[in-house]
């Protein structure tokens, strides 16, 4: 080829092939911090967007540029028949277009919850855009309504309730985090059940408390007068919300699920029963066995429990420098750790959902049995019976060989 022809085709690939064809500015995209998905009475979908502002977040406590003040984020809701149809809904009440792959969090009503999931999974795994690691919260009411709150000290709600989920999971592990995809998973699995945290405003609740929440007046006071908080466990089955857990039950649920890492165990002083003298144990690693078993009626889940951590505090006043005092106390941890499991375990029974997982393990230690046994699969969990075995360890009693007041 002559040194013209080599010429013309670069000239050629130069038009066809330019570096800023698709280009988007940030300016014409509203960056998406958290969703909302509410179902209406009148049997549509209500999305709600939390839009960051990024002057407002840029500036000092929530305030934008020339002296103004404004939030972080902007919330405003579309009422559609599906979700893919508010997004491009919203095209018409905005200027920019939505951006949901930042997304931190998706907070699902109660209703809308109970209806089901199968509508917000498909447009997550099937939108080029949504990411499937995105959290989940369950509200008690409208996330319409929660979407608006704000978090203080953090400008940003949608990023904090992220962190707050990531925070309890590694250090308490009553409510662990689950993703899209997680939630995904469990709609395939045996069991078809899982627990997602649920995410409530806990204060004195009025009207007038109500719209400071959505106000940079929140930002004035040392302490809001409502809070954010995660408060409990959404059970779900098929997609459906079936019930709630409390605080105790889903830790249970937790050992039960091998979703444990740290937490903290408070129990009480076997020595003086009619006071309330309590210690408190924090965990540092969990260790959780569990082994399908079958009789001949029904089936038996082995439950072994491993837990090291450090007494943290104690109220206790005999003398822990001795090992007979570590024994005693180390069995009363082992009491009220199996009596958090055996709680969590009979709420779920109650339910009769499978939030545990159990399917899928006597699906894999039984395989044969398997067919016959899922055809009545919620009988058969209802007959399942525990044998829960806590091996607990106090590795570090604290600087202190002698609690307060301890008897020589």
């Amino acid at each position: 080829m002559s040194q013209l022809g080599r010429f013309i085709w670069v000239l050629v690939i130069l038009f066809i092939l330019p570096g800023c064809w698709n280009r988007v500015e940030l300016n014409e995209l509203w960056v998406t911090a958290a969703t909302g998905v509410d179902m209406m009475d009148d049997g549509q979908w209500m999305v709600s967007y939390q839009l960051i502002v990024p002057s407002a977040l840029a500036s000092g406590t929530g305030g934008g540029t020339g002296g103004s003040s404004q939030p972080a984020f902007h919330v405003f809701s579309v009422k559609s028949k599906t979700y893919s149809q508010a997004l491009s809904y919203s095209n018409l009440k905005t200027s920019r277009r939505i951006y949901v792959a930042h997304n931190r969090v998706v907070f699902i009503g109660k209703r809308a919850a109970e209806k089901g999931m199968d509508r917000l999974i498909d447009f997550y795994l099937r939108n080029t855009e949504a990411r499937e690691m995105v959290n989940m919260i369950v509200t008690d009411g409208l996330a319409s309504d929660l979407i608006k709150k704000l978090l203080p000290p953090e400008k940003l709600q949608g990023a904090a309730m992220a962190e707050l989920v990531d925070k309890e999971s590694n250090m308490l592990s009553m409510f662990p985090k689950v993703r899209i995809y997680d939630f995904v998973l469990s709609m395939n699995s045996d069991s078809k059940s899982i627990g997602v945290p649920v995410a409530e405003l806990i204060g004195e609740r009025d009207y007038q408390n109500e719209q400071e929440a959505e106000s940079l007046d929140v930002f004035k006071k040392t302490s809001a007068p409502l809070k954010l908080a995660l408060t409990k466990l959404a059970i779900f089955q098929n997609g459906k919300l079936k019930g709630f857990l409390n605080k105790k039950e889903s830790l249970g649920v937790s050992y039960l699920s091998q979703k444990v890492s740290n937490t903290e165990v408070s129990f009480p002083c076997d020595e003086q029963p009619s006071r309330e003298m309590y210690s408190s144990l924090l965990v540092n690693s969990t260790n959780v066995k569990i082994t399908p078993q079958k009789t001949s009626s029904h089936y038996t889940m082995q439950v072994g429990v491993k837990i090291n951590g450090t007494l943290s505090e104690t109220t206790c006043t005999k003398d822990i420098s001795k090992m007979k005092t570590i024994h005693d106390l180390e069995e009363e941890i082992a009491k009220e750790v199996t009596s958090t499991i055996n709680e969590g375990w009979a709420k779920l029974q109650e339910l009769g959902v499978d939030a545990t997982g159990f399917a899928d393990r006597i699906h894999r230690r039984f395989p044969k049995e398997w067919n016959t046994v899922k055809k009545d699969w919620e009988q058969e969990f209802k007959r399942i019976e525990l044998d829960i075995r806590v091996d607990a360890r106090i590795k570090r009693p604290g600087l202190l060989q002698k609690g307060i007041g301890s008897q020589t």
